[in-house]
């Protein structure tokens, strides 16, 4: 029987109980690798949240402690990293210990396991801690840039230590062009893999619980994603405001998420006067999404570039409604436009324009027909982002790498 070989991840965030959504899909990848072949270690911060419910015996567990007491590592998790220390400056003191432990956390467990290769997940701080380690070690290093790590973090200094790393990894991937162009500089072109989805569980939801509460013919507009800057929900809120009291009585909007930014978002629907139009739903277990999906007419994702640089790199939100068969409207920002084929899959606005957001809703709102052409191309589309397909090629990769090491 061959032996596995064993992986290192590494990741500034994985989920840290069994409901968690945190990077769930770094959860979903792992477990699509071969565990015949494989055996994937992730190190994960350490978090007062996390407990033994995630066990499993093909995916092994390994968590940094990076302050004391443990209650007061607020630095991942939640927002963010960088949302985190946006609304809570002193979490910088936590910043160096943070770097630290992940390093010397990461360096024993090399030695101790001595890997086929590290699988970094984010290009900083997660792709320069690989690349060293990598060199010490003589260990092949892979680096995944997820979008945050590209479009954010764009000073001088922090922009050569990224090049840096992706110059001195044995590859690296990205989850669209736009996330790789970001980078800029020579850096060896990326091998684009894209995070993917559970098809199946999201064409599969069942609506008629949560539709069963409303009007017969009222439609939901939906949001799911973290409550932070870059979402854009402020757009959708305005946008929506901007409706005429006929549109805004047949429609409901739905907003799924939590975040830095949620209770100036509650505070602007009040002063709105939409208190009885939206509701907040918080954050939910992914396990319920498929439903909220399906009970849904029209998804809404309005992404902006925010005040740190930061935008979409893919949007997994995006491909899970696609799977759902649900109509989507987003904006034209990061890497969306690869994911969604304005007028074809979904449609598309100009990002921090809730005239453009307003006029897309109504002409879905109108338009059952576009409606249904939309979401049935999008369920279609939605098919190359299963996991099955995701996981394999990072496997080929894996392979090139090992190999050619």
């Amino acid at each position: 029987m061959q032996k596995k070989q064993p992986i290192v991840w590494l990741t500034s965030s994985y989920p840290r109980f069994e409901q968690d959504s945190a990077s769930i899909f770094l959860r979903y990848l792992a477990e699509t690798i071969d565990n015949r072949i494989y055996a994937v270690h992730i190190l994960a911060p350490d978090d007062q949240h996390v407990d033994d419910s995630l066990y499993s015996p093909t995916v092994f567990l390994h968590y940094f402690k990076y302050f004391t007491p443990r209650r007061l590592q607020k630095l991942a998790y939640g927002s963010g990293i960088l949302p985190n220390l946006k609304v809570q400056p002193l979490l910088f003191l936590q910043v160096p210990f943070f770097l630290l432990s992940q390093f010397f956390s990461c360096y024993r467990l090399v030695k101790k396991l001595k890997p086929a290769l590290i699988h970094a997940h984010w290009a900083f701080p997660q792709g320069t801690i690989a690349s060293i380690i990598g060199k010490l070690s003589n260990t092949p290093v892979i680096i995944t840039a997820h979008g945050g790590d590209a479009f954010a973090l764009q000073g001088s200094l922090l922009a050569k230590v990224k090049h840096w790393s992706l110059k001195n990894c044995s590859a690296w991937t990205s989850n669209t062009t736009a996330t790789a162009n970001a980078f800029g500089g020579d850096i060896a072109q990326p091998e684009i893999i894209p995070m993917g989805i559970d098809c199946q569980k999201f064409s599969s939801g069942n609506a008629s619980i949560l539709r069963s509460r409303l009007a017969k013919d009222a439609l939901v507009l939906l949001f799911v994603g973290r409550l932070v800057e870059k979402k854009g929900v402020k757009d959708l809120l305005v946008a929506y405001s901007q409706l005429t009291n006929e549109q805004r009585n047949q429609t409901q909007l739905w907003i799924i998420g939590d975040g830095s930014e949620r209770s100036a978002l509650e505070m602007l629907s009040r002063s709105l006067q939409l208190e009885n139009k939206v509701t907040f739903w918080g954050k939910l277990p992914n396990e319920q999404l498929p439903d909220y999906y399906a009970a849904a007419d029209i998804f809404i994702a309005p992404s902006i570039t925010d005040s740190a640089g930061d935008t979409e790199g893919q949007g997994i939100t995006l491909v899970e409604a696609m799977a759902s068969a649900t109509a989507i409207i987003s904006t034209d920002t990061g890497g969306i436009n690869e994911v969604i084929e304005h007028n074809a899959t979904g449609l598309l606005t100009p990002p921090k324009n809730p005239v453009k957001l307003k006029a897309a809703i109504i002409r879905l709102i109108e338009d059952q027909e576009l409606r249904k052409m939309l979401a049935q191309k999008a369920k279609l589309a939605a098919q190359n982002y299963a996991w099955a397909q995701v996981g394999q090629r990072f496997q080929t990769l894996y392979k090139q790498v090992s190999l050619g090491n």
